[in-house]
């Protein structure tokens, strides 16, 4: 089991990774897109595409991250007069429900790739499901992290191994 937590906190950590890798990408591709129109008057024609990929693929993983580190918004209004273990179940039902989203973002994210796979970004010439494949990926880890949610097993793949807290 321990392998098994110490595989999930690393997927977790290189998703983390990859989603700041694709925010410094936009912003850097942005940044220098705006000083080459504007100074030199000219700029690249792929910049648009390339920026809107990252900022889609950025979103998708802030998404997944969400589900399970339970940051997305919530209005706890009705449930803060409620019993604790009331309170509880609602929550465990909350995030089937997120998880059996996540099986949606799969079913309808192939599918657009499947639709798109054919057609070409025009700028880069990059197939068009190179935008959507981060949704079924993404679904796919919305589903695990809202069943590990749903089952309070958040904490165990969260908490920190014995050789992360040495370091």
């Amino acid at each position: 089991m321990q392998a098994v937590k110490k595989a999930f906190r690393a997927v977790f950590k290189l998703l983390e990774w990859f989603a700041i890798l694709c925010m410094v990408v936009m912003v850097a591709v942005v940044f220098i897109e705006v000083v080459k129109r504007y100074i030199f008057k000219q700029g690249f024609s792929w910049s648009q595409e390339v920026s809107t990929t990252m900022m889609v693929w950025f979103a998708f993983i802030g998404i997944a991250i969400g589900v399970l580190e339970k940051i997305h918004m919530s209005i706890e209004m009705f449930t803060a007069k409620l019993p604790r273990r009331v309170v509880a179940w609602i929550d465990s039902v909350d995030y089937l429900l997120i998880a059996a989203f996540g099986v949606l973002m799969i079913v309808f994210g192939v599918q657009i790739m499947q639709v798109t796979k054919n057609a070409t970004l025009p700028a880069t010439k990059l197939p068009s499901a190179v935008l959507y494949i981060i949704l079924p990926l993404s679904g796919a880890l919305v589903l695990l992290n809202g069943l590990i949610v749903a089952f309070r097993r958040d904490q165990a793949v969260l908490e920190k191994t014995e050789e992360q807290t040495d370091a």
